[in-house]
């Protein structure tokens, strides 16, 4: 443990009980307090009773030793350290520097040693150095009792419980009670341990326990655990090793959180992985391979230990730990990357990106080159640089975290040469800020037709669109196919303007309506539904002006969460800076950003929207033309194609 300023370290290698070597590092810590830090607080019923479950194997005949309110502190203590020391790690493996979250801490008596314990009770805490910055457990109490935060209806691992988010709730409502760094606008992050979970050996159910945790751009965002396996946490870093091989059974007065804790050290990694899992959503993390993913219930301890011990769940002997040995108990590289770009874990020599690079998502379309032989070529593009892809789960080896490169072309001569025609080829891409693109066929995306050539002229129109994450796992639902550009003819047969467009967002994207000058509209979805013209849902919509000699400069959709089949928001952005629509970026937040080449301009849209009662959007697309064409150069004759105009629902279903 670094002390701010000057830290001298000394090494001794000892062989055979004799010393070989001995040397000095000077290290000096500066502290980064200008940047935010992770929260850690213990909420306690108003009447608790100061104590967390331990069973008797553990405490032996200290019964306060590892369960009263003094050892969960000093176990939550080190615990975050440790989150802390992984993470670092971690992402110093990943190429991405030695960085980690720092905590927040205070001037106290520390407890990360065994050493400033006894300093404690000898009254020498100042001269054996054990008054020190340390990471501050905030103590917060509730406003409810133990009785109702043990209600077996709020309990998370109840199948029959009506109530599983309560605690959640009271747990965020007894942090903004307590104000300070926890008011919502000063937007913390925040790792909660609940002190009075219980495990009821009558109902053989841990009571006052959610595992639970949400990132709230706009408030309070909180990762919390319940402290039942708090009692087989390390209290200092000299029983990081004991509590990590203890093989001891916790036995029948605890519980046996998800049938994963047949030991000591499982109960531990079960705890301490969870938690942290939990708090890995507060930081804005879904779930996906790795410690979001449970990883961390077998590898957790490989983290700290050069061998691992034998596994009551599984029956298995423990393993040597070396630098090849399997460990699901770290980042996915997406959300290493996605930490990167967070102030938490910012260094000094950090780029730091804006708001619109932070969330702008990859991009992979097809391009086609020649003029009468029209060639596919794969297009993989992300403004903040790729960092990552991989085609059916193999990762190719360029680029990578330590080169990344701001885009890939693969001409469809060269992917058939790699890989087989007869079968689906899947890509994932990965943006240097964490965030994905995933294509389950590449062979379908380069066989859709992306542009259209224009009659009777040598001109195309190209599209490119998005589709909302889970469109691919449902491609055979029948849905609205819909198109319109930015003038169109009118009932008097002459060509209109758009003068604006409503972008209709409630909790989805709904639709949107595109205006003309002679007063007509066309949809953004179905024009008629069951014989009545379409009326668009959306309590947060925005209707963005279209004013003469100003074009449209990008439009950004969100496509939702993962496995979504309807998109979440939209914001468009003119020439003129202009900005309107909802992204709903409180939600699952995976923003895709449309937008013209150098060379070319926005004239029109197109896409697919559902056929239920919201019909939302599934897929839109941008249509463009060069910027020397522009909407007014376009062929007479465009405007009479009928892939152009939006006429679903006129003529029946």
């Amino acid at each position: 443990m670094l002390s701010p300023g000057l830290n001298t370290l000394q090494m001794t290698h000892v062989r055979n009980e004799m010393e070989q070597i001995t040397f000095q590092i000077n290290l000096t810590y500066i502290p980064l307090l200008q940047y935010p830090p992770l929260h850690l607080a213990i909420m306690v019923a108003k009447d608790s009773p100061l104590l967390i479950d331990c069973p008797p194997n553990k405490r032996g005949g200290f019964s306060s030793a590892h369960s009263d309110l003094d050892a969960a502190i000093a176990k939550f203590r080190m615990t975050a350290y440790m989150w802390q020391a992984m993470t670092a790690e971690d992402l110093r493996l990943k190429g991405l520097g030695r960085r980690t979250f720092r905590l927040d801490e205070e001037w106290a008596a520390d407890t990360v040693s065994r050493e400033f314990l006894n300093a404690r009770y000898d009254d020498s805490l100042n001269n054996e150095g054990a008054m020190r910055a340390t990471a501050k457990i905030h103590v917060i109490r509730s406003s409810k009792t133990t009785k109702e935060i043990r209600d077996a209806d709020l309990a998370q691992q109840n199948p029959s419980a009506q109530r599983k988010d309560d605690l959640f709730n009271w747990f965020t409502d007894a942090l903004k009670e307590a104000g300070g760094p926890f008011t919502s606008s000063a937007h913390p992050i925040v790792a909660g341990l609940i002190l009075d979970s219980h495990y009821s050996i009558t109902q053989d159910l841990i009571l006052g326990h959610a595992a639970l945790g949400c990132h709230n751009p706009s408030g309070i965002s909180l990762g919390m655990f319940g402290s039942h396996l708090t009692y087989s946490w390390p209290r200092f870093v000299e029983e990081v090793t004991s509590c990590l091989t203890d093989v001891k059974i916790p036995g029948d007065k605890v519980g046996n959180d998800n049938g994963e804790c047949t030991t000591m050290w499982e109960a531990c990694t079960i705890g301490q992985g969870a938690h942290l899992h939990e708090v890995g959503h507060a930081f804005g993390s879904p779930h996906r391979p790795g410690i979001m993913e449970r990883g961390y219930a077998q590898d957790w301890p490989k983290n700290f230990l050069p061998e691992t011990a034998f596994c009551g769940r599984l029956k298995k002997k423990g393993v040597i730990v070396t630098d090849e040995t399997p460990n699901n108990a770290r980042w996915n590289i997406s959300d290493a990357l996605n930490f990167r770009n967070m102030p938490h874990f910012r260094l000094p020599s950090d780029r730091i990106l804006g708001a619109q690079l932070r969330n702008v998502g990859p991009l992979a379309e097809p391009e086609y080159v020649g003029d009468e032989e029209l060639n596919s070529v794969l297009h993989i593009h992300c403004p903040v640089g790729i960092a990552q892809i991989s085609f059916n789960d193999t990762v190719e080896d360029n680029p990578s975290v330590a080169e990344p490169s701001p885009e890939l072309r693969f001409t469809q001569e060269v992917l058939e040469a790699r890989f087989d025609r007869s079968e689906p080829l899947s890509l994932k891409v990965l943006g240097f800020n964490g965030k994905e693109q995933t294509i389950n066929d590449v062979w379908k995306l380069l066989a859709m037709k992306s542009f259209i050539r224009i009659p009777g002229s040598k001109m195309r129109l190209f599209k490119r669109s998005v589709y909302a994450d889970g469109v691919e796992s449902n491609p055979d639902r029948n849905l609205y196919e819909w198109a319109q550009l930015l003038k169109e003819k009118g009932s008097d047969g002459n060509l209109h303007r758009a003068t604006s467009i409503d972008l209709r967002v409630g909790c989805l994207w709904d639709g949107g309506v595109v205006k003309y000058d002679d007063g007509h509209v066309s949809h953004w979805g179905p024009m008629r539904r069951h014989g009545r013209e379409h009326s668009f849902g959306g309590h947060a919509s925005e209707e963005i002006d279209l004013p003469p000699n100003v074009n449209i400069k990008r439009i950004e959709v969100n496509r939702g969460g993962e496995g979504s089949t309807v998109m979440d928001g939209v914001r468009m952005t003119l020439s003129n800076r202009t900005t309107r629509g909802e992204l709903n970026r409180n939600g699952h937040t995976n923003v895709i950003r449309l937008e013209p080449a150098s060379h070319e301009v926005i004239v029109g849209f197109y896409g697919k929207s559902e056929r239920d009662s919201f019909c939302g959007i599934v897929e839109f697309g941008i249509i463009t033309a060069p910027k020397d064409v522009g909407l007014d150069g376009l062929p007479p004759q465009t405007f009479d194609l009928p892939e152009l105009r939006n006429t679903c629902g006129i003529n029946g279903e």
